[in-house]
């Protein structure tokens, strides 16, 4: 489980506020706050974990004694990925005819 400095130190590598963590975890801000008082509060394992679980999809790693942000995603296969979508966007068009003025603008000149 995730200690009050972990929390509060992931909350700040994401710039979130306890509001927004509270809504994405499904708990009261309350209950954030309670986790974050350095365990002088007791919230049930299973809220606690709720909450770590918003955090790490938010994107953080619990790490020992500490958290940081996830390593960004493999840029090779990012861009694979999007020309991917580039390539199957292509052929969807090419069998369209191309737009012309026509099709644009009115017989007075404004967008149609």
């Amino acid at each position: 489980m995730a200690t009050a400095e972990q929390i509060k130190a992931a909350r700040a590598l994401l710039r979130m506020e306890q509001d927004e963590l509270a809504r994405r975890a499904g708990v009261s801000v309350t209950t954030v706050r309670r986790l974050e008082a350095s365990g002088d509060y007791p919230v049930a394992e299973e809220t606690a974990s709720g909450v770590q679980a918003a955090l790490e999809e938010a994107g953080v790693e619990f790490i020992h004694d500490g958290v940081r942000l996830k390593p960004a995603h493999d840029a090779d296969a990012l861009f694979a990925k999007l020309y991917a979508i580039a390539e199957t966007s292509a052929k969807a068009l090419r069998r369209r005819q191309p737009l012309t003025d026509a099709d644009l603008y009115g017989d007075d000149g404004l967008p149609a």
